[in-house]
């Protein structure tokens, strides 16, 4: 079976199960998430984002679902033009979640012409992204979290570039430009990109200026997207390096070298091999070990599905929890951090290697977030004991896997 086939197979099966989850009324549609219990814009939005281009593919009809898909999404557009990031612990505004719900009824616009989408809803989007910028092209990721997180100003990049070549606003075009050259200016010189920038910043004890595999992997994922609209060799550098540092990070067997990615809460997220799956799209044919490396990563990702939804994380087994524990304290090593910290790091990747190789069909709220303690401000996600399916990976790989399939169709 050909990559094309297989990524196809793989969104099929991973919409069975999301479609389980999703909601539809006369009027709306949207996904609730059994397990987590919370409805998330996002979610919702890269689920729509994914049937526009299956339905553009002529995979599969996808239009009446669109369509109400799109208008629970206009219905939960804040006033300001914004869309929350809903959470566990929040609810609140989210460049993040804002970015990604735009762009998703911009593409909507551009495939379902005749839905007639208010210019107003864009323009309220343009204008609540620019609010969020906090320096030149630095992004604050949401209300709750004011760091500049470089996935985030990626995001916003991507519309702000989309809507205003769209419009004709250099205004937007120059924002979004913006944006990428900050994001490439933070750059390693080994090819990772940081989560965040330098500096520590609101609710966060300590700074992010560390490498992540799956940031690094969701960073030039929305890099790529910004390539139509910035033509420049310095982008195009940026993430020829960026993907030649996830590559050297990923081993022959597929699997990604997790000890090297310094962001303990995103690590081993399973959504990372669909998004490489898209990065590696772009240069496969040039590149022979990026498409064996496309092939590889969709064998880990086939693994990782329960109850037809992506579990959180990749599975642990005894092998690879006793090689884990050998590798906690090189992971939590990554990084500028006072000795304490970093000693509650690598307890923290023990405790990961633990709650990975446990699968549950819920999440059970873990003592690392029930306590106050000053690691618990460091983390950007509900800790679970366990590992579960997750919507949010589920999505944000059927988003990452629908590009790919794209991008194999025009070629």
């Amino acid at each position: 079976m050909n990559l094309f086939d297989e990524t196809n197979d793989m969104i099929k099966k991973l919409l069975d199960g999301v479609m389980q989850q999703l909601t539809i009324t006369n009027e709306v549609a949207y996904l609730e998430d059994n397990v987590s219990k919370v409805i998330r814009t996002r979610v919702t939005a890269e689920l729509c984002s994914t049937l526009v281009r299956i339905h553009n593919l002529k995979i599969s009809d996808h239009k009446s679902i669109i369509e109400k898909l799109t208008k629970w999404l206009i219905d939960n557009q804040n006033e300001n033009g914004s869309w929350n990031e809903t959470h566990i612990k929040y609810d609140k505004p989210s460049t993040v979640f804002t970015a990604i719900c735009g762009v998703t009824l911009l593409e909507v616009s551009e495939s379902f012409p005749n839905l007639n989408i208010d210019e107003k809803i864009f323009e309220n989007v343009a204008k609540f992204l620019l609010s969020q910028e906090i320096n030149y092209g630095a992004y604050r990721k949401s209300e709750l979290v004011h760091a500049d997180i470089l996935n985030a100003d990626a995001m916003a990049a991507v519309f702000l570039l989309k809507y205003g070549n769209k419009c004709s606003n250099e205004n937007y075009i120059n924002a979004g430009t913006r944006a990428v050259a900050h994001i490439c200016s933070h750059q390693f010189i080994d090819g990772s990109f940081p989560y965040g920038g330098p500096l520590r910043a609101y609710p966060y004890k300590y700074h992010f200026y560390i490498p992540c595999i799956h940031y690094q992997a969701v960073t030039l994922f929305y890099l790529i997207k910004t390539t139509p609209y910035v033509k420049s060799e310095w982008l195009e550098h940026s993430i020829s390096s960026g993907t030649k540092w996830l590559m050297e990070n990923q081993k022959n067997d597929g699997y990604f070298k997790w000890e090297n990615s310094g962001l303990n809460f995103a690590l081993y997220l399973s959504g990372t091999y669909a998004f490489a799956i898209s990065v590696y799209q772009k240069i496969s044919a040039n590149d022979t070990n990026a498409s064996k490396l496309m092939k590889k990563s969709m064998n880990v990702l086939k693994q990782q599905i329960f109850q037809d939804i992506l579990l959180r994380w990749e599975k642990g087994g005894t092998k690879s929890v006793i090689k884990g524990f050998f590798e906690a304290p090189k992971g939590g090593l990554i990084g500028k951090y006072p000795i304490s910290f970093t000693f509650l790091r690598t307890m923290h990747r023990l405790y990961r290697e633990v709650a990975r190789s446990r699968i549950s069909d819920k999440i059970t709220p873990s003592k690392i977030i029930t306590k106050p303690t000053g690691y618990s401000a460091y983390l950007g996600t509900v800790e679970s004991s366990t590992n579960h399916p997750d919507m949010y990976m589920t999505t944000e790989a059927l988003d990452a896997l629908s590009f790919s399939l794209e991008g194999m169709k025009k070629k």
